[in-house]
């Protein structure tokens, strides 16, 4: 006995050419709608901190939270400030209102003191209006 496969073949086809082309491509990760009444979240992990390369504008006197979801231990250290913090895996560390620690708007750096020679580094950016 014979299977007839040309018809489902066809849709398949139809189907399998339309995940491919122009169309289909990755747009590449997406960010998440910003909400300024919540804590911004800054996310070591991987020798990486994500979302802040740089920041999105951020006012100041929004929460910054840095979160190590990672498995080795991270340091957050700000240029031109005195604050310098280890962060644990599996912590989260609130750092308060980012205007009371930089008390200028613009281009803040941070990097973990630990992980230099990996490009641990971050970029902050404070609104000054």
């Amino acid at each position: 006995m014979t299977r007839r496969l040309g018809r489902p073949l066809a849709v398949l086809a139809i189907a399998a050419s339309g995940c491919s082309g122009p169309a289909a491509e990755d747009p590449g990760p997406r960010r998440l709608p910003d909400d300024p009444s919540r804590p911004y979240v800054v996310t070591a992990i991987d020798y990486h901190f994500h979302d802040a390369h740089p920041s999105r504008l951020l006012s100041p006197d929004r929460e910054l939270v840095i979160s190590n979801q990672g498995s080795n231990v991270h340091n957050v250290t700000f240029e031109g400030t005195t604050f310098v913090q280890d962060i644990q895996p599996g912590e989260r560390l609130s750092l308060g209102p980012i205007g009371d620690l930089l008390d200028e708007p613009g281009r803040h750096t941070f990097a973990c003191k630990y992980h230099l020679d990996r490009g641990m580094r971050g970029v902050l950016l404070v609104d000054g209006s």
